[in-house]
């Protein structure tokens, strides 16, 4: 893990050497992909099916919208659209909240949209509500620090600098208020952040790494959003985690292509959620996969069958993206198949990247490479159809909302 970490570093400075621009999460031009910066078409006309959002790292400190037209088989940049100011501090992530808030969480504070049937952002009155969050140089890494529960209702935001986590309810406007006793302390350095399908339990990895956890923590959360520890929680090694949509289990990640014993660790694993919120692995997990999962995408809602997982991952050398691969987490029994053409190739129009995520629909899956973004249509088979990609002006956080 050693030589990974400083073969990171060492590529950080010489893009910082370079002179090149910003792109948030990564580096504009200069990482994974061999897209530009410069922007693709404007959409006009057609019926938009959702509209994504990207946090743009550029002097002023703006979000860019782009639009999905599904029937058009289109992914533009949107117009008219004009992005609301928001500000140059180092952004922590993005969420959307009841498919009609989006909230950007910046090392300064909570920057809080109702988005408008347009694709317009209109500020949430009372927002930016300021807060001051350590941002590490290595958080960048850890791209769910931000989470909301399944109804949109509460917004949680791990701050490794603290050991805190801070919660907040939505209201029926998008204002954001402090639950009772927030923010709560932790006894561990708090990573990336998820709930179970249900709403009941939030699970916190604790960040170890660059790109690693060695455990996590289980608490439930009650309807106002207060967070108490598990009782006889067991911790198990991960990085990443998301709960599937039927709240029974937690799908894991360990994280950084290294398993404990430094090798890679080419699985996903599965654990059953009791109905205390415990965690124990279920039967069959871990489950393989092709490449190492550097991140995974799990569909908010599931397709008949259960839901798809796509797993991204980087090669050994971090200098270029592996194909993604699809699986589907079957519930009755428990299954984890891979979808037919799995691992997918550029053959079957499918891109590379290393993170990617649903609209809240599950309909649709975005690839996000550093510089670009495609989205693909998913079938009932978990097979996917290109549509895109589009070059960013400045690649970082992103969040996707469906037209209602």
């Amino acid at each position: 893990m050693t030589i990974r970490v400083r073969t990171i570093l060492l590529l950080t400075v010489a893009l910082a050497t370079m002179g090149l621009a910003s792109c948030d999460h990564y580096t504009c031009g200069a990482t994974f992909g061999n897209a530009t910066c410069t922007p693709g078409g404007t959409t006009g006309g057609g019926n938009a099916t959702a509209y994504v959002f990207v946090s743009n790292s550029s002097a002023t400190g703006t979000i860019d919208g782009y639009t999905l037209d599904a029937g058009a088989g289109t992914f533009l940049v949107s117009s008219p659209y004009v992005g609301p100011l928001t500000t140059t501090a180092p952004i922590i992530g993005m969420v959307v909240a009841q498919n009609k808030f989006l909230y950007a969480v910046y090392s300064t504070g909570i920057y809080g949209y109702t988005v408008a049937s347009a694709g317009d952002l209109e500020t949430i009155q009372g927002l930016p509500v300021p807060l001051s969050l350590t941002v590490p140089a290595q958080t960048n890494w850890n791209q769910y620090v931000v989470t909301t529960n399944p109804a949109g209702t509460l917004l949680f935001i791990s701050d490794y600098g603290t050991d805190q986590i801070y919660a907040y309810t939505i209201g029926s406007t998008g204002a954001l208020n402090v639950v009772q006793g927030s923010p709560f302390g932790l006894l561990f350095k708090p990573g990336n952040i998820a709930m179970d399908g249900s709403g009941k339990y939030l699970y916190v990895a604790d960040y170890s790494d660059i790109h690693a956890g060695t455990g996590v923590a289980g608490f439930s959360v009650s309807g106002s959003g207060q967070l108490t520890a598990i009782p006889g929680f067991q911790s198990y090694p991960m990085f990443q985690m998301q709960g599937d949509p039927s709240g029974q289990y937690l799908i894991a990640i360990t994280g950084d292509n290294f398993s404990l014993s430094g090798l890679e660790d080419t699985h996903t694993y599965v654990y059953t959620i009791s109905a205390t919120g415990t965690i124990s692995p279920a039967g069959g997990s871990p489950f393989s996969t092709v490449y190492s999962p550097f991140d995974i995408a799990v569909q908010p809602v599931a397709a008949p069958g259960g839901p798809f997982i796509y797993s991204f991952s980087v090669n050994a050398g971090y200098t270029g993206d592996n194909d993604v691969e699809g699986y589907q987490l079957t519930l009755s029994p428990l299954g984890f198949s891979a979808v037919s053409g799995s691992p997918f190739g550029s053959s079957s129009l499918v891109g590379q990247a290393a993170w990617g995520g649903f609209d809240p629909s599950g309909d649709y899956l975005f690839f996000y490479s550093e510089q670009n973004m495609t989205a693909y249509s998913v079938s009932s088979t978990g097979t996917l159809t290109q549509i895109g990609p589009i070059p960013l002006t400045t690649g970082g956080y992103w969040a996707a909302v469906d037209v209602q």
